[in-house]
């Protein structure tokens, strides 16, 4: 059914022990491709994040800077960071943004650590992956002044329909996360009524946020097939169907830069 999780955190220590199963799971049950993100603040996340990308060829990572530790951002991680961006399975700046919902580094800091990730990916021609709570009109205008044009994609979006449609004018992607499924996201349900599917991705962003019937238990990216399903049932299409334009979608995104 050629499945992708877009957002994943196979570095995470709730899947010590179980890393490899859980892949193999994965591809054995249909998926085509799994991108997990690389934390340049956590010691053994790039060692983790290797592993796993020589053991499955399908699987792609990114990294940044996050926004919860802009306050500890130094030289050392932005190095640690653009050395890690030189090998060939990085697909991606990310998870970069700002989180005025939880506020862990002070609003300051996290906007100059933004700006850097900016500048990183413009100067490694890469798309940058956005991470935003509370603060999506703060990112659009931070991306509209340092004019960054390559592609841009909202993982976990939690957004207004305000704030996606001109996401979507942009013509940047949005990234759906099991939030989808939780009994109170009508508001989040709405949205995914308008998207156009072109400019689509779907995510677990394990192992945090399992979807319902799984909510508050250890998400895997085994359960990017039930975000996948409740999206196609609310566009009244197969999963089939998404699959092939998710796919398609993955495919103009790595080569955005092929003319």
């Amino acid at each position: 059914m050629n499945f992708i999780d877009f957002h994943c955190h196979l570095d995470h220590k709730d899947f010590e022990g179980q890393r490899k199963k859980i892949i193999d799971e994965c591809f054995n049950s249909g998926f085509s491709k799994i991108v997990t993100i690389a934390d340049p603040y956590e010691k053994e996340s790039y060692e983790q994040t290797f592993e796993v990308l020589e053991y499955n060829d399908n699987i792609l990572c990114m990294t940044a800077a996050h926004p919860h530790n802009a306050d500890q951002y130094t030289s050392e991680i932005e190095r640690k960071i653009i050395k890690f961006l030189e090998n060939n399975r990085v697909i991606a700046v990310g998870e970069a943004g700002l989180d005025f919902h939880y506020n862990l580094s002070t609003p300051e800091n996290q906007l100059k650590v933004f700006k850097r990730q900016i500048n990183i990916a413009k100067e490694v021609n890469m798309p940058l992956l956005i991470h935003s709570r509370e603060a999506e009109k703060e990112i659009l205008k931070t991306l509209e002044q340092m004019e960054f044009n390559l592609p841009v994609i909202f993982h976990c979006y939690t957004g207004s329909m305000e704030d996606a449609k001109e996401i979507l004018e942009r013509g940047y992607y949005i990234s759906i996360s099991g939030i989808v499924t939780f009994k109170k996201s009508d508001y989040l349900r709405e949205i995914v009524k308008t998207l156009p599917l072109n400019r689509v991705f779907y995510e677990t962003d394990s192992p945090y946020l399992s979807p319902e019937p799984f909510r508050g238990k250890l998400n895997t990216p085994l359960r990017a097939k039930i975000v996948a399903e409740k999206i196609s049932e609310i566009r009244g299409i197969s999963v089939k169907e998404l699959n092939s334009i998710v796919n398609k979608n993955f495919n103009r995104l790595m080569n955005f830069n092929i003319h």
